[in-house]
């Protein structure tokens, strides 16, 4: 594994964290998604999502599922299924983090046909004392094998006094983005050093790529349906749907929210996209 390289951010107390973070938090979490990664070619990506996935874990499959029961109805596919963590990031409180990363596929039953490529991104828990396990699985697909040979960047959140809330924020979101466009909702809430992920597309890294991305395109009605917020208040998850706001479902989304120092902004966006029948 690539030793870990230093975000911008570090490791720091807070006197409103309810529990001290263990120091080596970053490199726990991007050593178990590289050990499900390892599992997943030695054994089949069955048996490796089976170890893994935690009780009540949802994987998107045109839509969320229950992950474990998804797994163990379906056989072993035919492929090898493998990937690395690219960018890991770990709640100060320690107990809940993000992993993203590219993934590649190739067939076990024709090894002459090409590799398929894309990223996958899993939001991560560990319960006091407990391993990390997976809570929430997605990702696209794209050509090429983007951020294959990129360093592994790795750390906590960084932290911050500003207040707010990642509900109040999804929601401030989820206002501009059908009343002014997703062109204004995402300069208004993105990053700095926002992900921004779209089927077919390699990763836009960073606000002005997000800017420049079809996200930024067109706007729609985002409902949230689940969110959750890490006991220290920094880091948040945000699942819902998306679609025209009069119309049908259009996809599902997977928003990571992080508390910077000017206040909660978007760290990484996902969306699944309902597929034409």
């Amino acid at each position: 594994m690539r030793l870990l390289a230093p975000l911008a951010f570090l490791a720091a107390g807070c006197a409103a964290m309810p529990a001290i973070a263990p120091p080596d938090s970053p490199a726990t979490l991007s050593a178990a998604e590289s050990a499900f990664a390892a599992q997943s070619v030695r054994e089949g990506m069955r048996a490796a999502f089976l170890s893994w996935l935690a009780p009540g874990a949802v994987l998107f499959r045109a839509g969320p599922v229950d992950g474990l029961a998804e797994i163990a109805r379906n056989p072993d596919p035919p492929i090898v299924l493998d990937w690395r963590p690219a960018f890991v990031e770990v709640s100060a409180s320690g107990e809940m983090g993000l992993s993203t990363g590219p993934w590649r596929i190739r067939s076990k039953a024709d090894p002459s046909r090409p590799e398929r490529y894309g990223q996958f991104v899993s939001v991560w828990k560990r319960p006091p004392g407990g391993p990390w396990r997976v809570w929430v699985d997605l990702g696209i697909s794209h050509p090429g094998p983007a951020l294959w040979d990129a360093p592994l960047e790795a750390g906590f959140t960084p932290p911050s006094s500003a207040g707010g809330s990642a509900d109040k924020a999804e929601a401030a979101f989820a206002r501009m983005a059908r009343a002014s466009g997703h062109a204004a909702a995402y300069a208004a809430w993105a990053s700095p050093s926002v992900r921004v992920y779209r089927d077919g597309k390699a990763p836009f890294l960073g606000r002005e790529a997000a800017l420049g991305s079809p996200a930024a395109q067109g706007a729609a009605q985002w409902t949230l349906d689940r969110l959750e917020t890490s006991q220290a208040g920094d880091f948040g998850l945000a699942i819902g749907r998306f679609g025209p706001a009069d119309g049908a479902k259009a996809g599902d989304f997977v928003r990571i929210w992080r508390r910077e120092a000017a206040g909660w902004r978007i760290a990484l966006d996902v969306v699944d996209e309902v597929k034409p029948k």
